[in-house]
């Protein structure tokens, strides 16, 4: 039987705020098994670029990664958030590391076509055999949204699809289980009430949903990554929140 991987990717606002960031940590520890830990910090990258005269220009909802905001980008996820995010573990006793898919050319990827997002990159490749070493040997890696071309050029990624393609390519040595961790409680059907969660989640219905307009946007991407993971081997994905991360009840199920 393969062994249980959780792949959490957690959101820029929850890592940005103290008392959530305590939450998310706390709760991380109830879900049992190896895991793997991919994560934003969007708002704090674009508020750190302000502050160094660099605006953060964007397409559809998207940043458009120029020379400026891959520097800026590249220090805050890369560098503050990664290793503050690695410090708060390593006080509950993970033993974590703090990567980009640069490092140990755990991830490459190409630039998008046409070149309008900038150095923002599609994924081509996960190294698996790499990530499993340190999986195995008991470390939780902690993945800035980064990789390489393999022709020396850094590329931002786009965080839930970073955490989907790398579920894939570890559905086929382990057991995993794909969360996405942010503000709300799961999908709701009324982004009004925060208790009104979709429990399980299918595609006739997220279908209906998408007509409907009740899922759009930056939101819909996520979702078309969870079920693009289920297609391609991952056990379940979970789209929750801090509070429910690691309790089984919680949340919108995919599976």
């Amino acid at each position: 039987m393969a062994e249980q991987l959780t792949i959490i990717k957690v959101s820029g606002k929850i890592l940005e705020n103290p008392e959530a960031l305590k939450v998310f940590i706390r709760q991380l520890g109830k879900i049992q098994g190896r895991k793997i830990i991919i994560h934003s910090a969007a708002q704090l990258a674009k508020t750190i670029a302000g502050k160094m005269g660099h605006n953060i220009n964007e397409l559809e909802g998207r940043p458009v990664i120029d020379d400026n905001a891959l520097q800026d980008y590249t220090m805050v996820y890369a560098g503050l958030v990664n290793k503050h995010l690695v410090t708060m573990l390593q006080a509950r006793k993970y033993n974590a590391v703090g990567l980009t898919g640069a490092d140990m050319n755990i991830i490459t990827s190409a630039k998008k076509s046409g070149g309008a997002l900038g150095a923002t990159g599609y994924i081509k490749q996960v190294n698996a055999p790499i990530l499993s070493i340190l999986i195995d040997n008991g470390i939780t890696p902690v993945i800035a949204p980064f990789s390489h071309d393999g022709k020396g050029q850094l590329l931002f990624n786009e965080t839930d699809a970073m955490a989907a393609e790398t579920a894939k390519a570890l559905a086929v040595r382990y057991d995993v289980t794909l969360i996405y961790c942010f503000t709300r409680n799961g999908v709701l059907l009324n982004v009004q009430d925060p208790d009104s969660v979709v429990p399980m989640l299918r595609r006739t219905q997220y279908k209906a949903m998408r007509e409907m307009e009740i899922i759009k946007d930056w939101f819909a991407n996520k979702v078309d990554n969870a079920f693009s993971a289920i297609d391609h081997g991952v056990k379940e994905v979970i789209i929750t929140s801090a509070e429910g991360l690691g309790q089984p009840k919680q949340g919108t199920h995919i599976k």
